[in-house]
């Protein structure tokens, strides 16, 4: 073809037709240029479906993320809001008349028990520190994306927070006063067995509690420990650390639910 084209440009000269040559000179030009603009274009959309795939991908994988952290949220939120209202149990008994019976056993030792959440960050995180997020192409969305795990992280510091401040100290007071041992009526602990125990996992030789109870060591009555300040106190702060990671789980939940109908919105569009 270039071979052509200079073959015709020879001839016109050798024909000394200089106007004819410089306009076929202007015309190959243009051919020129045209044929780049194409070649661009072509490239551009080649590189446009490129990125809407990887999109789409992106996409998916945010929504498979946030759809398992939203269900865990929710079950972590529901655990929280139970041992708090636990709590609120015990602490209440404080201002009664009447001593509780045995069955308060169960809300005292429901709130003992912690855990935390951390939602699924790892396709986020990942997107934004490799610099993958500019494959998305909305800056809203990029935006909501980078502030939805700037937004998670700060408040499960919160949450941790609440454990560091309140559970451990909750904890620490309760075992000034009492053990564990001291949470079960003293019927159904001496009728503990290897086979049904949950406390006993393992043989005497490596457990604190043998196989067989005789007694219950330091026994404290329920009488005696709604009479210890110490005891109030312990559950005031578990209240405070369950139902404020309760709230904060909550407050997760719903931002993970806004970014997660965004998304599916995004998604459904597409398909």
């Amino acid at each position: 073809m270039i071979k052509f084209f200079r073959k015709i440009r020879q001839n016109l000269l050798m024909e000394n037709k200089t106007g004819k040559y410089f306009k076929y000179a202007i015309g190959e030009i243009v051919l020129v240029v045209i044929g780049i603009l194409i070649a661009l274009q072509i490239n551009n959309w080649n590189n446009e479906q490129n990125r809407i795939k990887s999109e789409t991908i992106i996409l998916k994988q945010l929504i498979s993320d946030l759809t398992k952290s939203q269900a865990e949220l929710k079950k972590y939120e529901e655990a929280m809001v139970e041992r708090a209202k636990a709590c609120v149990i015990v602490c209440h008994a404080f201002y009664k008349e009447d001593i509780p019976n045995d069955s308060i056993y169960v809300y005292m030792r429901k709130p003992l028990g912690t855990e935390i959440y951390s939602p699924t960050l790892g396709t986020a995180r990942s997107i934004i520190n490799s610099g993958n997020i500019s494959l998305i192409k909305s800056d809203d969305l990029k935006n909501k994306i980078t502030a939805y795990v700037e937004i998670v992280e700060y408040k499960l510091k919160n949450i941790n927070r609440y454990e560091e401040t309140y559970f451990r100290n909750g904890m620490m007071l309760l075992k000034e006063v009492m053990q564990i041992t001291n949470l079960f009526p003293k019927s159904d602990l001496l009728n503990l067995a290897v086979s049904d125990s949950i406390l006993i996992s393992r043989n005497d030789k490596l457990n604190i509690m043998p196989s067989v109870i005789e007694k219950i060591p330091f026994e404290k009555d329920l009488k005696e420990l709604y009479q210890n300040y110490k005891v109030f106190s312990a559950y005031n702060s578990l209240l405070i650390s369950h139902r404020n990671s309760a709230y904060v789980y909550n407050d997760i939940f719903e931002i993970t639910n806004e970014l997660l109908e965004e998304l599916e919105e995004i998604s459904t569009e597409r398909d």
